[in-house]
């Protein structure tokens, strides 16, 4: 059992590492020098920004616009209002949705000494979703892009103007930024934006996005940043990802640059629970430090990068930005090679044990993941509000995955049992690295030194310890500093995959990465340890049970807290004509009593909604919204929507029997040439009670079919009161008393 020990002390020094290199930085107080940044300064900002939501369109981003227009005043950036009639059309899942509102962005100059230079833009949205206070997101990247430039104007002027960016409308669909590139003529004058973004409450900020031809970009980064958290493979996933900022329409202009943000603590992310309170403070000292080295840099150069060929980078925990031209990670993938054919010629090796340990890097990556998919799909976690469990606890969850993956390594190498504790089957196992090393190299060089770094270091500690065979106690310590270091990243690599990417079963890749770094300790030596074959699966046990355990404690026990609570979203829905008491699931104690007695039916056709759970609230009458339909007199149809003082926003899914030949909004092209059959979602907020006008046009003649769901502040009179909120239990997304009225229109085109 010495070497199982040895593993547990490896992995345990690993997480130690780990801990340290993926924790946030302390924030810097409010005493600190005008040239650095200070995260205290920024909060009192936060603080201010993130009381209480403020969507686009509230009374409430009034205030923050008013408090926001006087803090740029004071700082001497001469700020103006930009306000416009935004729209934006965007795929999701495959489906089209149109988004609209008006938004009023703010925009301010620090004057640099060249004015025709291209400027620096740092920018980020000063809106919030309609049920989160958004100290997040994204109060914290409008707070800490004010600290920046200040910071910038602490140093001197500028050899360029720096610009500040606080749009509106990002959460309904970037709408603050389409105006801004769209039709404000400072955006021409703009040449590198670092925009400033949260998806969560806290952790370490990842730049996870550049422009093309980034060479250079990275260049500087590497040379600024104080401790760097962003690698390659970030914005290579992100643009497959159906996510997107503000940043996605400065790329569409053309324009380079940096997006920063952090994305831990995702219980928060758009969440009621995203208050001050909650932020961890240190992400934001974090993201406004790795951004102001480089803004500075960018200010006050004589010329900005210029567009060079995209690197591979990556930081190594945070201490070092690694880079390079993708060409050389065929000089990775080659120098793993090299050492992996030494290690087997000094190791020597058979042909059997290497496919043994081929077979023994398939099986762990396999029954690892096949564990981790069975566990997510049978808990349930696999929807948005459905993983919500998770990340409450989301320490607990990480724990689980490294504990199923390590018993499905030592699982594989105690049935591989004498067999496989030779060199050969590491060497099995390195090849199988180095063999996908080479397709990823192929297929993806801005993405494949996931791979091919976490083999050059298995291939290092191979070749030092002869391939497990030396007894060179510091051959051994070698091994041990370069499996402590590669099993940090990965596990820094893993913990951003899946807060990224919300999938458990993907640290089955990881685990196969760690599995090449273990091998050594996880078989017994090839001269044996006493005791039984059982014995040498006491680890898996171990492990296995601790790990599965965590998951159905998971499953089988609440986790809400008043840190941590339920989402609720209580409702009256009234559907053509029938009224009814909504929630989101599941039916807990609360929802029962608020949905009082009757039959339980599930509503999932409301555009705009999740599926909600409901019952009859009879007695009570709405009046229908005011959305009509009717010919328009150039051809087509026009739907109407008159909002009264309480409107929130409106929702319209439209489907035509014949091709639209174009759809406008208000006057406003929106689409052109929709197929028949097709649905469009089209999602407006509602500001100042102005009304909104959709413009049908059929190709030829046919018939519209349109669905739709109208938001408003209030409860009908005669329906009873909404129960207190218990302190584990939050309302989700607009905020209560909430009254949705749905109804549906026919008519021809």
């Amino acid at each position: 059992m010495r070497r199982s020990a040895r593993l547990f002390a490896c992995v345990f020094a690993a997480f130690v590492v780990f801990f340290f290199a993926s924790s946030t930085p302390p924030p810097v107080g409010l005493n600190a020098p005008l040239s650095t940044f200070s995260a205290g300064r920024a909060l009192e900002d936060i603080a201010v920004l993130g009381a209480a939501p403020h969507p686009v369109g509230s009374e409430r981003i009034a205030k923050v616009r008013a408090y926001l227009f006087s803090r740029m005043g004071r700082m001497g950036l001469h700020p103006r209002t930009q306000t416009a009639e935004s729209l934006i059309t965007r795929k999701i899942s495959g489906e089209t949705y149109v988004s609209g509102a008006s938004v009023t962005n703010l925009l301010g100059v620090l004057p640099g000494r060249d004015h025709a230079a291209p400027a620096l833009a740092l920018m980020a949205h000063y809106d919030s979703v309609p049920g989160s206070p958004g100290a997040a997101d994204d109060s914290a990247g409008a707070a800490s892009a004010l600290e920046i430039l200040r910071a910038i104007a602490a140093h001197g002027q500028p050899d360029r103007d720096v610009i500040l960016i606080l749009t509106d409308g990002e959460e309904l669909g970037l709408l603050g930024a389409q105006a801004f590139f769209g039709e404000d003529p400072l955006a021409s004058h703009i040449g590198f934006v670092i925009n400033l973004e949260a998806r969560g409450g806290g952790g370490r900020a990842a730049m996870f996005q550049t422009g093309a031809g980034n060479g250079a970009d990275i260049a500087l980064f590497a040379s600024h940043a104080r401790t760097p958290d962003t690698t390659s493979l970030l914005p290579f996933v992100y643009r497959y990802l159906p996510n997107d900022t503000d940043f996605t329409l400065s790329l569409a202009k053309g324009i380079p640059g940096y997006n920063l943000a952090f994305i831990g603590r995702q219980f928060d992310y758009h969440s009621p629970s995203s208050a001050v309170a909650a932020l961890d403070k240190g992400a934001v000292q974090h993201m406004g430090s790795e951004a102001l080295g480089p803004a500075l840099a960018l200010a006050f150069a004589p010329a900005l990068p210029p567009r060079a060929p995209d690197q591979v980078f990556g930081d190594i925990l945070g201490v070092a930005l690694i880079h390079y031209a993708p060409a050389w990670g065929w000089l990775v993938v080659a120098l793993c090679g090299v050492i992996i054919f030494l290690a087997a010629r000094r190791a020597r090796i058979s042909a059997g044990s290497v496919g043994l340990g081929v077979l023994a890097g398939v099986a762990i990556a396999g029954l690892d993941g096949l564990i981790l998919w069975i566990a997510q799909t049978t808990g349930g976690w696999t929807g948005w509000l459905e993983i919500r469990p998770i990340l409450a606890r989301f320490p607990v969850f990480e724990a689980a995955l490294a504990l199923v993956s390590l018993a499905s390594i030592l699982g594989v190498a105690a049935v591989a049992g004498r067999d496989g504790r030779g060199p050969g089957a590491w060497i099995g196992l390195l090849v199988t690295g180095l063999v996908v090393a080479v397709v990823a190299q192929a297929a993806a060089p801005l993405a494949a030194f996931v791979i091919a770094w976490p083999v050059l270091a298995a291939s290092g500690c191979a070749i030092v310890t002869l391939a497990g065979t030396t007894k060179d106690r510091p051959a051994w310590v070698i091994y041990g500093v370069i499996a402590v270091v590669a099993l940090a990243w990965v596990a820094n690599l893993l913990h951003f995959a899946v807060e990224g990417l919300d999938a458990g079963p993907i640290a089955a890749l990881f685990a196969w990465l760690a599995a090449m770094i273990l091998w050594p300790l996880a078989a017994p030596s090839p001269e044996g340890e006493r005791g039984s074959t059982v014995r040498a699966f006491v680890p898996t046990l171990i492990c296995l049970i601790a790990g599965l355990g965590f998951l159905v404690w998971m499953r089988v026990t609440p986790p809400w807290s008043a840190r941590y609570p339920r989402e609720v979203a209580p409702e009256i829905v009234a559907i053509d004509g029938k009224v009814w008491r909504a929630s989101l699931p599941p039916l807990d104690a609360w929802t029962r009593g608020f949905l009082g007695s009757g039959p339980l039916s599930t509503l999932s056709d409301i555009p705009g909604q999740p599926t909600l759970i409901a019952r009859p609230n009879p007695g009570v009458t709405i009046p229908p919204a005011s959305v009509v339909l009717t010919p328009s007199p150039g051809g087509g149809a026009v739907v109407n929507v008159t909002f009264d003082a309480a409107a929130r926003a409106v929702a319209l899914d439209v489907k035509a029997t014949t091709r639209l030949a174009a759809i406008r909004l208000n006057g406003r092209p929106a689409l052109q040439n929709v197929p028949s059959g097709t649905l469009t979602h089209i999602r407006w907020r509602v500001v100042a009670g102005a009304p909104l006008n959709v413009t049908l046009i059929g190709a030829k003649p046919g018939a519209v079919n349109i669905r739709y769901a109208l938001s408003e502040a209030g409860w009908p009179g005669g329906a009873a009161p909404i129960p207190p909120l218990p302190a584990d239990h939050m309302a989700w997304g607009d905020p209560p008393p909430t009254t949705i009225i749905v109804g549906a229109l026919t008519g021809p085109l």
